[in-house]
């Protein structure tokens, strides 16, 4: 008989993170509509609104919490996960992605240099809508793959 190998995280971590997630993608967005979409006709872009530094703050801070959260994933569930190979590039690239995030976010606030904020801006965007999809895709398959052990 085979032994299921159980890498779930707990329901509270599971529900942290993806609450996390959901205010950082949240948050990201409704600053890029305040600052984009609500912009005043002729003023450039990213135009100062009332609602951006808010959402900016909002961002900010879940982004601190999310990476507390993810952090704490490393310690068993990635330890265990690493040792079933088809899950090894589906987790390096979710690790990858949060990590891009947080040098981009600490980029866009410490780096003064306006040439290489709009490179940060966008990756920064890029990569952030892509993490909620990838995420996905590492729940999927870990599900998948982990029913047949």
């Amino acid at each position: 008989m085979r032994h299921r190998l159980h890498n779930r995280l707990p329901r509270w971590h599971r529900n942290a993170i993806y609450a996390l997630t959901f205010v950082l993608v949240a948050s990201g967005l409704a600053w890029l509509v305040a600052v984009y979409l609500l912009a005043p006709p002729g003023e450039p872009t990213p135009a100062p609104h009332p609602l951006a530094g808010p959402m900016l703050v909002a961002h900010g801070v879940a982004a601190y919490a999310a990476l507390f959260a993810y952090a704490l994933v490393g310690h068993t569930h990635m330890r265990t996960g690493w040792r079933v190979p088809a899950l090894r590039s589906a987790a390096f690239w979710l690790c990858s992605m949060i990590a891009l995030l947080a040098l981009t976010g600490l980029g866009l606030y410490y780096v003064a240099t306006e040439s290489v904020i709009p490179f940060l801006r966008w990756g920064h965007v890029v990569v952030g809508m892509a993490l909620p999809c990838w995420l996905a895709l590492h729940i999927a398959r870990g599900r998948r793959v982990t029913r047949h052990f």
